[in-house]
């Protein structure tokens, strides 16, 4: 059993993101954070050294959760993410001129 530190997005909400996730850097340099891809975020082996990290993140209520929690969280997100993203109503800046795929 590990942890994981997780935190609110400031943006995302209209496709379904509402948490963050740490993201081990050793996995993807290019990130820090993720929404819904649960495999490269940071897996904690003891509370202690999660608590030390999300100490240190001041902004979104950072804060420390089972790792099992977090992948659930994330990949309800992804599922989110991906119905949004299909719905062309929700995205007028995808979907072109008037929100109905026209351009």
């Amino acid at each position: 059993m590990g942890f994981a530190i997780i935190c609110d997005a400031r943006a995302g909400e209209s496709l379904g993101i509402h948490t963050l996730a740490l993201v081990d850097r050793s996995k993807s340099r290019r990130l820090w954070w993720t929404s819904d891809d649960w495999s490269i975020a940071i897996n904690y082996r003891k509370r202690e050294a999660a608590e030390f990290a999300a100490a240190r993140l001041k902004k979104n209520r950072a804060c420390v959760v089972p790792f099992e929690q977090a992948m659930r969280t994330l990949q309800a997100q992804a599922k989110a993410i991906r119905e949004a993203e299909d719905d062309d109503w929700g995205h007028p800046l995808d979907s072109g001129y008037g929100g109905h795929g026209q351009y």
